[in-house]
């Protein structure tokens, strides 16, 4: 067990390490479906995501464009019961010219219902938090994450029409950015997935303003959840590529 922990560790630090060949213009990219923690189960994912080529001019004074950048934010996860979970973000960003930066934590509450083995499920999920401008035109934001899907034995079909609202600032304007995954089982361990994220920007004005799908594989390394993935942008507003890894640590 002790060399088991010993590898996994190595493992981790070692892709933390490694940013010249994984960066990202998001901390979390991730379609969020029935999985959730059980009462009193605490664990961490490793978000990790890397922009080897993406938008290289700020959208507003401060921002640190996602080119080249790198992130990486262990999110801390808490069940209270068996649907509902406390979690906790301590993100980090890595810019172009490899200067680090530690970003302000966001805390999120998430409840899964009661059906979620097989067939129809459903779910919400809250997030609060400040931000630099390093990452967000807006000091405070929050966020609201209904999460709908439909599970069988061999296919997970799930999606997220998220909203977002700015709570200091001017405009209190909710922006849409729904986002949504189509999983196909193809061993017992492992899932083959189609992401995809779009925004679409204030929803008194709507349009497309990024588009961005993923190809991944969840599946299972010295026994923990991994999401491993690339990402291709289709506008002129997104990242021509991401990539990107949610690694999952029991504590």
């Amino acid at each position: 067990m002790r060399n088991k922990k010993i590898k996994l560790c190595l493992f981790v630090l070692a892709m933390v390490a490694s940013t010249e060949v994984m960066a990202a213009s998001a901390d979390e990219i991730q379609v969020y479906d029935e999985a959730i923690n059980k009462k009193g189960e605490l664990n961490v994912d490793i978000h990790m995501n890397y922009v080897p080529s993406g938008v290289k001019t700020p959208a507003y004074d401060g921002e640190i464009p996602a080119h080249h950048n790198f992130r990486v934010t262990p999110e801390f996860a808490y069940g209270f019961s068996n649907n509902l979970e406390g979690g906790l973000y301590l993100p980090a960003i890595r810019d172009a010219n490899n200067n680090w930066y530690a970003e302000l934590p966001r805390v999120r509450l998430k409840y899964i219902g009661d059906n979620r083995e097989h067939g129809f499920y459903w779910g919400i999920n809250g997030e609060l938090g400040p931000s630099t401008r390093r990452i967000s035109e807006q000091r405070w934001n929050f966020e609201v994450r209904p999460i709908l899907g439909y599970k069988s034995d061999d296919w997970n079909l799930t999606a997220n029409p998220i909203l977002g609202f700015a709570l200091s600032g001017n405009s209190h304007t909710p922006g849409f950015s729904p986002a949504f995954k189509v999983g196909r089982r193809a061993t017992d361990k492992t899932w083959l997935n189609i992401e995809h994220y779009s925004d679409f920007g204030a929803t008194n004005q709507m349009k497309s303003l990024s588009q961005e799908t993923y190809l991944t594989s969840d599946t299972e390394i010295f026994g923990h959840d991994i999401n491993i993935g690339i990402g291709r942008g289709w506008m002129k507003d997104s990242n021509n590529w991401t990539i990107k890894m949610i690694f999952n640590i029991p504590l």
